[in-house]
């Protein structure tokens, strides 16, 4: 199937390359062009200039353009050494492209065939991640953000005039009605006042930041043939990252969730080694080598003034530094003429062991060690026998081990959630600390995943060729020393059947299809996440005869859910249940010493990637050669995830894909491409948005509830874990159109001008549809103001609505030409034009008014139009 980009690169040398691909080889009169090449390749170097109208990050993500107008731009591809027919065997090369874009790459090779060669490369890349990205934060390229001194702290005054929301910074939201008291109430003068003084302070703070990182990349390597079996080889890198990149951050510093996105400062290196040593025997090969990964983050942490109480400072820890080190083996042997074994082994550490972030700024009560001490130790094996009997039979069966030990030391840590002071009273398992401690224990997972696979293929007659294979996989995942066990699918199998059969009717005419069938098993924990919180097996207090929560889970066969019923029957007064599932209700965070983060689960959800699964693919492609002049190529692909036993969690997933492709080419200098595709993706996954079991009986007094599925309140909250009505299902479809169109003339104006143009249309759009719904009070519920809505009427039932399409439609022209001035010059020629328009209701959170809690960066759907231009002369030696 051919390849057609989606978006057009706006590197000069790059565009004049592809515009004038044909254009490469300058040919020799009186020999053949593919052997001049190779006896005699010819050097070149390129220089241009290379324009652009935008600096659209999104445009120019990749391409190394971060700035809009003109810059000079060139390449060099020197070839030199001793001649083919000479006896001086040594080899040299030169090569750079895309000189002077921020995205660029060189190297340089030195060598003699048959005993060294010697490598030397340096590449940069530039991403360009957003251009739209606003905060009011100073000391932007640092990692202690700051607040500008005249920051006033954003609220919605007719709302609350003393806790933050920063709706505040929004003139539509601060001047509009709210609901107050039973009555939508207009803000008043002194209100109005308030909220444009901190608009007219903090809104100028909000300064445009370029968010992007910058690559550099430092290569050296060798290899060398010892003798006439062994070879040994080198090599290394070292790439050094600096930019800005966004993080999102969160505190409790004030008693709520305050959140911001940070820019936050990238300053990485990343070193690579590597030594190998290689045998080729009759018959047999083998190769060792030592492997080794060094991890260093120069910005071990981000500090920054929270925004909703500038007299506080909170900080984060970011990506710490490790290193991976690993040994391997492989080789091969021939049994004999018709059969061989092949197999390789490795052994692997890596190790973590930064210090952790404890500058006071979070409560940690309980540290029991400096840092992670992390350890994870990696072993793989993998066997092949393949084997081919008679000419028309092949065999093999393999066999693959991999294994991923984590040997980090389990501690448990007591903390409190982001920059949150300790609660007044005290926590159930012990005075020492508030009730909104968190006593979290780590979990290493660690797993070991086995694999058995058969594979035939057999040729039924000529052009008639049968594949088939079976695989059986068994992975076991687990936790050392955890109090108990960690995985929610300790053991999973799966068993997968494959066929494909290819078919050639003649040299016109060829074909595939493919199938394949697979069956996932697990064994699922529901209190798997107890591993997480050991408190679980402590006695909080209070609690009747001793008991803890991990005991009478067990002993009443619940999770963490608890009883599946509304207020009654109620638990006996004085028992277990009673004082650990409150009003049938789960199991509180505070009887495992989890602050407010309940993290039990709904009963029958499971995780997609730990849960049974049915898997079905298709795959098909055919080729024909209708004529000497036009070919045709298509395929279609089918893939089918079923997850039947799944209550709640993803429970569907389906995707296909169409391609076809056509080509006339009625000369060796001409060739029209057309081509289609189509891609559909859909997924369906469901929820319950339960809440707790209450005897509350009336909203404001008002009991009634319009829709859903009961009449009052108060029969609603004695039902709230087992409300049908709030069961939800969510429907996700993707498609994806692409139609593409490729001109290809050379040989014009007597040989010396070749063109080239494409134009590719692509067209996404997103939709997302909900059923199912949820409750939300009434505001004027047993309000007596004048004008109060259905005061009678305590809650309303919300039916759920499906969200906004999400929509990108693209447009990528470029045209190119390549003129030969003689045989040694020429001058390439390209212009590109992409245009990219997307409609994402996501964006609109993004900017002032959207979220209360949210601190806005301003950041819109990509959107741009951008013409570039490139011109470049060619001159070969």
């Amino acid at each position: 199937m051919n390849v057609h980009p989606s978006f057009l690169r706006l590197s000069a040398s790059v565009l004049a390359v592809q515009a004038a691909l044909s254009l490469l080889s300058v040919v020799h009169a009186a020999e053949d062009p593919a052997l001049a090449e190779l006896t005699r390749p010819k050097s070149h170097v390129e220089l241009g200039v290379a324009a652009s109208n935008s600096d659209s990050t999104k445009a120019h993500e990749f391409d190394g353009v971060n700035r809009q107008g003109g810059q000079a731009v060139g390449g060099l591809d020197v070839i030199g050494g001793g001649a083919y027919d000479s006896e001086d065997a040594t080899r040299w090369r030169l090569k750079a492209s895309d000189l002077g874009l921020k995205s660029s790459s060189m190297s340089a090779e030195y060598g003699e065939q048959g005993r060294f060669r010697l490598k030397m490369g340096y590449d940069t890349l530039l991403r360009n991640r957003s251009d739209s990205f606003q905060t009011p934060y100073q000391g932007v390229g640092g990692n202690v953000l700051g607040l500008p001194a005249n920051w006033v702290v954003p609220l919605v005054p007719r709302v609350n005039a003393a806790t933050p929301n920063a709706r505040g910074l929004s003139p539509d939201v601060t001047s509009s009605n709210a609901i107050v008291a039973g009555a939508s109430t207009a803000p008043t003068p002194a209100q109005l006042s308030t909220a444009a003084a901190l608009q007219a302070a903090d809104l100028p703070a909000f300064n445009q930041v370029r968010l992007s990182t910058q690559r550099a990349q430092l290569s050296l390597g060798g290899d060398v043939q010892l003798d006439s079996r062994w070879s040994a080889s080198v090599s290394g890198s070292h790439e050094h990252k600096t930019g800005l990149k966004p993080l999102s951050a969160l505190t409790r510093i004030t008693g709520g969730d305050i959140s911001t996105t940070l820019p936050q400062p990238v300053d990485q290196n990343h070193d690579q080694y590597r030594v190998g040593v290689q045998y080729l025997g009759d018959g047999s090969t083998l190769q060792a080598a030592y492997d080794a990964s060094m991890f260093s983050n120069n910005v071990s942490s981000v500090a920054w003034t929270v925004w909703a109480d500038p007299t506080k400072t909170q900080s984060m820890s970011t990506a710490p530094s490790n290193q991976f080190h690993k040994l391997s083996l492989a080789g091969s042997y021939e049994l004999s003429k018709s059969t061989k074994v092949v197999g390789d082994v490795a052994y692997g550490r890596a190790t973590q062991n930064a210090a952790f972030l404890n500058d006071g700024l979070t409560g940690v009560p309980l540290l029991p060690t400096t840092s992670l001490e992390g350890l994870v130790v990696t072993e793989s094996a993998n066997l092949k026998l393949l084997s081919k009997p008679s000419k028309d039979v092949r065999l093999s069966g393999a066999y693959k081990l991999d294994v991923r030990d984590n040997r980090t030391a389990v501690n448990t840590y007591g903390f409190y959630d982001v920059g949150e002071l300790p609660a007044a009273t005290a926590s159930v398992f012990g005075a020492q600390y508030g009730s909104n401690i968190n006593l979290n224990a780590n979990r290493p997972y660690s797993r070991k995943l086995q694999q058995l696979s058969l594979d035939a293929d057999y040729r039924l007659q000529p052009g008639q060729q049968l594949q088939a294979g079976v695989d059986a996989q068994t992975t076991d995942k687990y936790c050392a020393s955890t109090w108990i066990d960690c995985a929610d699918a300790a053991k999973s199998r799966e068993q997968t059947l494959r066929a494909e059969w290819r078919w050639s009717e003649s040299e016109a005419l060829q074909g595939r299809v493919g199938m394949a069938k697979s069956k996932r098993t697990v064994t699922y924990n529901e209190n798997a996440f107890l591993a997480l919180v050991p408190m679980a097996a402590v006695s909080p207090t209070g609690a009747p005869g001793g008991a803890t929560a991990y005991d009478t889970l067990v002993a009443l066969g619940l999770t963490g859910y608890g009883p599946v019923s509304g207020l009654n029957p109620a638990a006996a007064a004085g028992s277990a249940q009673a004082f650990f599932f409150p009003l049938n209700n789960a199991l509180p965070s505070a009887y495992y010493a989890n602050s407010g983060n309940r993290i039990s689960e709904l009963i029958g959800m499971r995780h997609f990637n730990n849960a049974n699964r049915d898997r079905n693919k298709l795959r098909t492609s055919a080729q024909w050669q209708a004529s000497e002049t036009i070919t045709f190529q298509g395929g279609l692909d089918y893939n089918a995830d079923s997850y039947g036993e799944s209550v709640y969690g993803l429970k569907q997933a389906s995707s296909w894909a169409l391609n076809l492709d056509g080509t006339y080419s009625p000369s060796d200098r001409v060739s029209v491409s057309l081509f289609y595709s189509r891609e559909d993706q859909r997924s369906r996954s469901a929820g319950n948005s339960y809440t707790a079991n209450s005897a509350v009986a009336n909203v404001g007094g008002a009991t009634a509830i319009s829709g859903g599925c009961y009449a009052d309140i108060a029969t609603r909250n004695a039902n709230n874990k087992i409300d049908p009505c709030l069961n939800w299902s969510a429907d996700m479809r993707d498609k994806i159109d692409t139609v593409g169109l490729s001109v290809a003339r050379t040989g014009l104006w007597g040989g010396s001008l070749d063109v080239r143009g494409s134009l590719i249309l692509s067209q996404l759009r997103s939709d997302t549809g909900f059923s199912g719904g949820n409750y939300v009070n009434n505001p004027y519920a047993g309000s007596v103001a004048a004008g109060a809505v259905d005061p009678t009427i305590a809650a309303y039932y919300i039916p759920a609505a499906a969200l906004p399409t999400v929509s990108t439609d693209s447009v990528a022209l470029r045209l190119g030409g390549a003129y030969k001035l003689d045989t040694a010059r020429s001058v390439r020629m390209a212009y590109g034009y992409q245009r990219l328009k997307t409609s994402d209701w996501a964006y609109e959170a993004m900017q002032p008014g959207g979220l209360t809690q949210v601190l806005p960066t301003g950041e819109g759907a990509p959107t741009y139009t951008v013409h570039s231009l490139a011109v470049a002369y060619v001159s070969a030696f």
